[in-house]
């Protein structure tokens, strides 16, 4: 098995372009082998040398677009061969299940029977009331989703998932009648639309009833062992109301609206009255970073930098209800400031395009500078992506915490540039992202559990560690230079950038798992689906 081969461990469609990665001193034949027949079905030269400096190695592109029939293929290049990878009309179907599942894997509050969740049912867990920081009163919050490796839940990420959610069904409508093999209470909705009201059910329950003001989080005061959630005792405590998660409360719980209202208009107008409800709270509130209060020590999602949630609530809510004052907000912000992010930390890509696709009357002139900054940060992106021999929006400099998110969020800023120009390059920049992710990358392992030969099998997750089995369907962290664990200092030390992974369960800096990596997975395979060019 070649370590020098380096393909998308999944596969390609047929007519997409197809590129693999020879990593090696000088040009190189190669040849594309049907691995049923054995035979060459066809043959090439690898291209040009680019130095991939954050990898510290030297890349040939290997192109081979003329291979469409439908099979399973390797690459064979100067005596070695790569792993084998299927061509196929949407062969990232199963891949597309296990990550939509795996919301409903992380269900908490809920038993998941045997029958639905395998080796990873439970009994139902934190489903006791959670003391108020500071008070002695408590409340009723169970529901949602365990954010990531640990059992917290935490509504800044939650709003920033179900937008990427949204963001998908928009891309590709089809996936609202997804069969990825879970249980719905209401037909209408399918399964989708049913696993994210299993989110904004607990949502809607982080929100203070006479304020409007939303939580920020709930969880034990520190992380738990390796083990499965119902084993987790500890008293559950809810951490103060915050700015950024009122605001992304209102954002997302906006954008829910529009989709549950054609399928259950008395939910959608449920959802409609908080989002309202804390968007006026918000205006009453200190604009202020959150941070965990003392004692507590579980994820703190803190963000100093928050007229973001304004702009992205704003548009929103706009786009959604129509009314002036939402409008006026966001043109005022967006006349002073345009940026870009579709993350936790920078919401404002979500703000951009809710306000460039709203229905109601927008500024035409502030439309067209918008959709001009896109294409400004995206054309800087693929400049990038030309100049990586894994063709990915990268430097030496990028790989930090989470570097996957972030390639991920600069996929997503290629092809909201490719919607709105219509330049082509983009569009295949953005795929070259996702074949990163599944395969096409220094580390040579798909970081997407469950799939691929080069596999992820020690996640920083305590369900996976309590089975000494990875949960499939989840995309972990990658690369960091940070090094930010005492496991990724005692493996990484010395290595380049782009290689700074290892497997291992405690390297949660390189190895973690979050509901907002998940989402922005399912948007990155939304945008190889045929028929998706047109949002709805």
């Amino acid at each position: 098995m070649s370590q020098n081969i380096l393909v998308n461990e999944i596969g390609y469609l047929p007519m997409d372009p197809k590129r693999a990665v020879y990593r090696g001193e000088g040009t190189m034949e190669f040849s594309v082998i049907d691995r049923k027949t054995g035979e060459k079905v066809y043959e090439g030269v690898t291209g040009r040398e680019i130095i991939c400096s954050a990898a510290e190695e030297k890349n040939r592109i290997i192109s081979f677009d003329g291979v469409v029939e439908e099979g399973e293929y390797i690459i064979k290049a100067g005596g070695e061969e790569s792993v084998p990878f299927v061509i196929k009309e949407w062969v990232y179907s199963d891949a597309m299940k296990a990550l939509l599942k795996f919301f409903y894997l992380q269900r908490c509050g809920q038993k998941l029977p045997e029958e639905i969740a395998g080796e990873f049912a439970h009994e139902p867990c934190h489903d006791t009331n959670a003391r108020i920081y500071g008070t002695d009163r408590f409340i009723d919050v169970s529901g949602g989703w365990h954010d990531a490796g640990d059992f917290g839940r935490y509504i800044v990420p939650a709003a920033v998932t179900i937008g990427h959610l949204f963001l998908a069904m928009e891309l590709d409508p089809n996936l609202i009648k997804f069969d990825f093999g879970i249980p719905v209470e209401n037909p209408d909705l399918g399964q989708l639309l049913s696993e994210i009201k299993y989110e904004t059910d607990w949502m809607l329950k982080m929100q203070d009833t006479e304020s409007g003001e939303v939580y920020h989080k709930v969880s034990c005061t520190h992380f738990c062992d390796f083990f499965m959630p119902e084993e987790e005792k500890d008293e559950l405590v809810i951490s103060p109301v915050s700015y950024a998660a009122t605001l992304d409360f209102a954002a997302s719980l906006a954008m829910a609206v529009r989709f549950f209202k054609p399928v259950d208009a008395e939910y959608a107008d449920i959802l409609a009255d908080a989002s309202k409800k804390a968007y006026e709270a918000a205006k009453k509130m200190e604009v202020k970073g959150f941070h965990n209060p003392e004692g507590i020590v579980t994820g703190e999602y803190g963000d100093e930098s928050l007229e973001d949630e304004l702009y992205w609530a704003s548009a929103e809510l706009y786009r959604t209800f129509g009314e002036e004052e939402y409008r006026k907000t966001f043109e005022e912000m967006a006349y002073k400031h345009i940026s870009h992010g579709y993350g936790w930390e920078d919401v404002y890509s979500f703000g951009n395009v809710a306000y460039i696709l709203s229905e109601f009357p927008v500024d035409e002139t502030l439309k067209s500078i918008i959709i001009a900054a896109i294409d400004a940060k995206a054309d800087s992106l693929l400049y990038l992506c030309k100049s990586n021999g894994y063709n990915i929006s990268f430097n030496e400099k990028s790989f930090i915490w989470g570097s996957n998110m972030y390639l991920m969020q600069n996929a997503f800023h290629l092809y909201t540039a490719y919607f709105f120009t219509k330049k082509d390059d983009y569009l295949e920049a953005a795929k070259e992202h996702t074949h990163y992710i599944l395969g096409k990358n220094p580390c040579n392992v798909c970081f997407l559990t469950g799939f691929g030969t080069n596999r992820v099998l020690n996640p920083h997750h305590r369900p996976s560690a309590a089975k000494k089995k990875p949960m499939p369907g989840m995309v972990v962290g990658g690369p960091d230079s940070g090094l930010h664990d005492p496991t990724a200092e005692k493996y990484l030390k010395g290595q380049p950038s782009a290689k700074c992974y290892v497997d291992e369960l405690l390297s949660y800096s390189t190895n973690e798992i979050t509901l907002y990596w998940n989402s922005a997975m399912v948007v990155m395979l939304a945008l190889f689906v045929e028929g998706y060019r047109e949002l709805k």
